[in-house]
């Protein structure tokens, strides 16, 4: 799916949500984006589905890439700002 395509289905579940009123579309605006950032950040992204998790520090964001890590060896993982 092209960036196009992943816009046009994001717009089209925005209005979707906004016709019956459910949702937050700037957050939902907000989650898209700082996906296709992280997609953006490696060509071998390009067909992969995003995760995003937030940490309450340093010490635990390190703890949970090392469990990941040792569990999917082959994950990528990108740090956003």
């Amino acid at each position: 799916m092209t960036l196009r395509e992943r816009c046009k289905a994001m717009y089209q579940q925005m209005q979707r949500d906004a016709m019956l009123r459910q949702g937050s579309p700037v957050d939902d605006l907000m989650a898209f984006v700082l996906a296709e950032k992280g997609r953006a950040a490696d060509a071998r992204l390009e067909e992969s589905l995003p995760l995003v998790v937030y940490l309450g520090n340093s010490e635990d964001r390190e703890e949970f890439i090392a469990m990941v890590r040792e569990a999917k060896p082959k994950m990528i993982a990108k740090r956003m700002p």
